[in-house]
């Protein structure tokens, strides 16, 4: 599809294709009132390019807008008649916040709703509220919980959180523009909370809740108590139970009854519960399929991915998994991550101090080995410099660059900058987070394995495999010696590799991952020249130009293969910016 470079040269955060599960019920309302309040019900914050027929109503939502009002201003001590504001303040992929102004004082409280297609039900508001509250006890500055319902059969007609307002505002808006001091004061400020996050000590891995809002038949292991004690007289007994995370839940495997979603005990558990539930998925509901991303298909000739090709890479994982659980104890530690550390989720004061991190949804507890790394939004692990720890230093001849040149270099600098500085912070202020990234100099590709392992299939055969193939190829670096039998001395014996890929199987696969990654580079040049995200989204002003440039790469794609009728019939049927069927 990508093949001819012509029509590149002129020029999806994987939402995992939620389905839509339908309205909660609100038979109460009349049709009146649901058509008064339709922008409150739907997404109207930007459009999609393509599928806009799926998404739109993942995130419709109808409920009682007086009882939301009324439980926001009881959770303040007031009354619906106090209310001068409601609004609808933002929405996203998974929830939409509204906000209660009241008359006096203006005082500001937030109402979080997550949308039908949220999953899973129930379970993830609970453990949005536990971690809330648990994070908070330990002086790390997070809105305050005021009421929660995990019940969508509530009077509102959906489930809720509402919690305070953070005053300050999102450091996105100005992180670009802030100099290198100022970048510096943020970035330690972070680092610092991260440092109190890591400190909080947890029985096992897996995500928070309140005992009493966990189902019977869901296992939840106690957090003693010790900062949190006054969370603790005041909702309930906080523990550790099943990963909320989407890939958990994803599709029917929210019916997989038989798999362990956690707690988990240990590191072992941790790497192989995440592929086991993957394979039982496959084995009751895996099909033949074309790989998500449309671009990707060219690289095998478009032809359908098999589910059992997938099962077979999983079951090596699983024979080396074990392999990757580190000899020193101290790196199995289960801790907390923000699930998303991006500069729209940090606020802060004028003086760019952080007061608020906000957006806690699927966060859960992971062995440190696995849960380090630098924040997506900081890490610079592209580059040799950031990689290899060195200094960053501006080039002495940038006053000699052209313009284009000179926002170039600086932005690199930026980038390197971030990345040292953080794990320079680190290392002072969180050493257990250094040590795990200072331990093995492999932890990049042994977490991305990891990750792939429970990705939900979606056709993608090649990028578990070729983190496999990489394992053994570079074997003797995954199993350090410090890990190796013997401990670290000079008698450790690294074990043998527990799996071999044919010498052709790794060819292929590796040559499939780089045609992947050449194709992620090219269409993320094209996403930038249209205007839209990884889903096709776009804003509601951009939306007809966008559509617009669409079409005209389009057409010179076709025309760039106008002497090869067949790759012209694939890029008209496989092209990645038109409607499609998405489990096809």
């Amino acid at each position: 599809m990508f093949s001819n470079q012509t029509a590149l040269r002129c020029f999806r955060r994987n939402n995992f294709g939620i389905p839509y599960l339908g309205y909660y019920s609100a038979s109460h309302m009349a049709s009146k009132t649901v058509e008064t309040n339709r922008e409150l019900f739907e997404y109207t914050s930007g459009r999609w390019i393509y599928n806009e027929s799926l998404r739109l109503p993942e995130r419709a939502l109808v409920f009682s807008v007086r009882e939301l009002k009324r439980v926001a201003a009881a959770s303040i001590h007031r009354h619906e008649t106090d209310i001068k504001s409601f609004k609808k303040l933002a929405e996203g992929g998974f929830n939409r916040v509204f906000e209660i102004t009241m008359k006096d004082d203006g005082a500001k409280v937030l109402a979080r709703l997550p949308y039908p297609s949220t999953v899973p039900k129930r379970l993830t508001v609970a453990s949005e509220v536990a971690t809330l509250d648990l994070i908070r006890s330990h002086d790390i500055p997070v809105p305050k919980v005021l009421d929660y319902s995990t019940n969508p059969d509530n009077p509102v007609g959906a489930e809720y959180i509402i919690m305070e307002k953070i005053n300050g505002d999102p450091i996105g808006e100005s992180w670009y523009t802030l100099s290198d001091k100022q970048r510096l004061k943020v970035l330690k400020g972070l680092v610092q909370l991260e440092a109190k996050l890591f400190a909080i000590d947890l029985p096992a891995s897996g995500s928070l809740y309140y005992s009493h809002d966990l189902p019977p038949e869901m296992k939840g292991i106690i957090i003693r108590p010790s900062q949190d004690s006054d969370v603790t007289a005041r909702r309930g007994e906080i523990c550790v139970g099943p990963i909320t995370s989407l890939k958990w839940w994803y599709g029917e495997r929210r019916l997989l009854c038989n798999i362990n979603r956690g707690p988990h005990l240990d590191a072992t558990e941790s790497l192989t519960a995440i592929a086991e539930k993957e394979l039982a998925w496959l084995q009751s509901y895996g099909k033949p399929r074309f790989p998500f991303e449309r671009a990707y298909r060219e690289a095998t000739n478009y032809r359908k991915s098999v589910p059992e090709e997938h099962m077979a890479t999983l079951e090596k994982y699983l024979k080396i998994a074990p392999y990757l659980v580190p000899k020193d104890k101290s790196l199995h530690r289960p801790i907390l991550r923000h699930p998303d550390l991006q500069p729209n989720n940090i606020f802060v004061s004028k003086d760019l101090d952080i007061i608020g991190l906000i957006d806690w949804q699927y966060c859960s507890a992971l062995p440190i080995f696995l849960a380090a790394g630098i924040p997506q939004y900081i890490q610079n692990y592209d580059d040799e410099e950031s990689l290899h720890f060195i200094p960053p230093k501006l080039p002495k001849t940038l006053d000699e660059m052209s313009a284009h040149e000179r926002s170039t270099a600086l932005e690199q600098f930026r980038r390197r900058h971030l990345h040292f500085y953080y794990l320079g912070f680190t290392q002072r202020f969180n050493p257990s987070h250094f040590h795990a990234l200072d331990h093995d100099r492999s932890h990049l590709l042994k977490r991305k394995t990891f990750t792939h392992a429970g990705d939900p299939w979606e056709g993608n055969n090649i990028q578990l495999k070729a983190d496999l193939v990489h394992m053994v190829q570079n074997w003797d670096k995954v199993v350090t010696s410090a890990d190796a039998e013997g401990g670290g001395g000079t008698d450790a014996v690294v074990p043998p590799c527990p799996i071999t890929f044919d010498l052709s199987e790794a060819q292929d696969t590796l040559r499939i991952e780089k045609e992947y990654e050449k194709t992620d580079s090219q269409l993320s040049l094209i996403r930038d020249a249209i205007g839209v995200s990884i889903d096709g989204w776009t804003s509601n002003e951009m939306f007809e130009d966008a559509i617009a440039r669409a079409k005209e790469f389009k057409k010179m794609a076709i025309d760039s293969v106008s002497d090869n009728k067949i790759d012209q019939e694939m890029t008209e049927k496989h092209w990645p910016f038109d409607d499609f069927v998405e489990d096809e």
